[in-house]
């Protein structure tokens, strides 16, 4: 069984042969090789490069092409803060200086899509048929926090229409960014919309949930699998998670895990978390990180679950303990 296939088991809600394991290696990819996250994620040599690495370190099930959520922000003309250890930032909300009409959707010549589409066609041909490669697309309303900014979220009360239209262009965007893996033969994408845990249930349900309805449908065309990604503490719109029209979803380590595992089965979904990162994967001991690990597999043991950290990896993370939780996996 090749390991793409013990993912797949998880995400068709079934019982996995064996705990599947999906870490998110981001900007961590550069420093596995020995390069700066800025060098590295304006490369697709790097990029596969990095890719490579962790596979062979890590020994995943599932890994994402790469982990940036500032590409398609970037993109429609916001300004990017580039670091060397993390991903860049938006520092300047492009609709700040035009109007959303002046706005046009990511094509795949565009800004860092060649390169990134590149390593999706590279890493498909090469180990695509036993690693369950992940494209990640900018969740519409982080999307729309690129944009707008933050008075996206009092436009929710203000000028909800305004936000509606908003949010409409970004889930064309989120669809097209799909699409263009889907077009390369990446099987499962995931909609990584961290912010939507800033935001209540009543609104996520009004102005996030219609918003992935144009992504999860290329995505079910393309018989693929769907993911949504949040991060912080999403705990009051978990129920909200369970009952998206996707596969599944992944939560970071500051949710109750339980209480994740228990909302995601009744409605049978894929869940996947929530190995902690600054106090286990980045500073802890190997020892810690083993702990952890066993801590979520034995809650979330069964149908459904995917062992992952609870967000995309530090770059400095200790490459031993992400070694050791792999271990830990395998020898299950």
């Amino acid at each position: 069984m090749a390991n793409k296939d013990v993912l797949i088991q998880a995400l068709n809600y079934e019982e996995p042969a064996r705990v599947p394991w999906v870490p998110y290696v981001g900007v961590h990819g550069g420093y596995l090789i020995g390069k700066d996250a800025d060098e590295y994620l304006n490369s697709a040599e790097l990029l596969y490069q990095g890719a490579m690495k962790a596979i062979e370190e890590y020994r995943p099930d599932g890994l994402p092409i790469a982990f940036d959520l500032q590409l398609e922000a970037e993109v429609l003309g916001c300004d990017l803060a580039w670091v060397k250890d993390n991903p860049p930032a938006v520092k300047g909300h492009v609709l700040d200086k035009v109007s959303l009409s002046d706005l046009r959707l990511p094509t795949e010549g565009d800004g860092r899509m060649p390169l990134v589409l590149k390593t999706a066609e590279r890493l498909v041909q090469e180990v695509g048929k036993d690693i369950g490669l992940m494209g990640l697309v900018c969740g519409p309303f982080t999307l729309g926090l690129h944009l707008m900014g933050s008075k996206i979220v009092s436009k929710m009360v203000k000028k909800p229409d305004e936000v509606l239209e908003v949010m409409g262009f970004c889930a064309k965007v989120c669809a097209e960014m799909a699409r263009m893996y889907l077009d390369r033969g990446i099987e499962i994408i995931a909609v990584v919309d961290p912010m939507t845990s800033t935001i209540s249930p009543k609104f996520f349900d009004k102005f996030v949930v219609p918003s992935y309805d144009p992504a999860i449908e290329i995505i079910n065309k393309f018989k693929a699998y769907s993911l949504c990604f949040v991060c912080g503490n999403a705990t009051r719109i978990i129920p909200n998670l369970s009952r998206l029209n996707m596969h599944g979803f992944a939560v970071d380590e500051n949710l109750d895990f339980k209480y994740v595992a228990e909302e995601a089965r009744k409605n049978r979904k894929a869940f996947a978390g929530n190995l902690p990162l600054t106090t286990g994967l980045l500073f802890g001991e190997v020892e810690e990180n083993i702990q952890y690990a066993e801590e979520c597999i034995e809650i979330g043991k069964g149908p459904g679950f995917i062992l992952a950290p609870g967000c995309d990896m530090p770059y400095f993370c200790e490459p031993e303990n992400v070694k050791a939780v792999a271990g830990l996996v395998h020898g299950k």
